[in-house]
């Protein structure tokens, strides 16, 4: 009787530390299963700060962007890769001005300033906003992808390490015409809550890495 009097306790105080554990694992698949959702990392678009969601490409990578300040829309983008090292930046340029070789354009290479240094980029492709079909406004506008090169995060973060405002303006030269395309030939975004936001992409990324693994050798 003394002997079961004893081990009530202690079978009591082993009972609740196994509540714990089985508490403590199953918050934690609970909130890796939120992060690996497709939708659950992404963020509310907030002006002039850096945000993340879902890649151009799907589940395959990230998006780490920001608003224009001159065009509002023509985001600057960064595209975290799967190996959550890489990135690939890109902007973009929209114009309404009419050109017919506008549509035609294809890894064209044109002159740029990136802040204080004269860049080449390149125009991967330019494509037209399907105004009519989406909004039923009868509107022409054009959208320039911009490619500025696949940097590691060390090096972006190093680049803009003491810089508040990128800015990023397109030439008109021998090798683009640019203002015969472009209605704007300028744009910046800042910087606020860049580094911040790509260290949350890479935690997100390195979270839905062994998942992705784990399905293509399933597949």
């Amino acid at each position: 009787m003394k002997n079961s009097l004893i081990l009530l306790p202690l079978l009591l105080i082993l009972a609740i530390v196994i509540f714990f554990i089985l508490m403590s694992q199953a918050i934690t698949k609970e909130t890796e299963n939120t992060i690996l959702n497709k939708n659950s990392f992404v963020e509310e678009r907030i002006d002039d700060i850096w945000t993340i969601e879902e890649g151009m490409l799907g589940a395959s990578e990230l998006l780490i962007s920001i608003n224009g300040k001159v065009v509002h829309g023509d985001r600057m983008r960064y595209r975290l890769m799967d190996d959550c090292e890489t990135i690939n930046v890109l902007t973009q340029f929209s114009t309404m001005k009419k050109n017919p070789k506008t549509e035609r354009i294809s890894q064209l290479y044109i002159s740029a300033k990136y802040i204080d240094e004269d860049i080449q980029v390149i125009v991967p492709f330019v494509n037209k906003m399907p105004w009519k079909e989406i909004a039923d406004v009868d509107i022409e506008m054009w959208v320039f992808w911009v490619d500025l090169g696949w940097y590691t995060i060390d090096k972006i973060k190093e680049y803009h390490k003491n810089i508040d405002e990128i800015t990023l303006s397109i030439k008109h030269d021998a090798l683009f015409k640019a203002d015969n395309y472009l209605d704007n030939k300028s744009n910046s975004w800042s910087t606020n809550g860049m580094h911040e936001a790509i260290d949350r992409a890479v935690n997100i990324c390195k979270l839905r890495a062994p998942k992705h693994n784990e399905a293509i050798l399933q597949s």
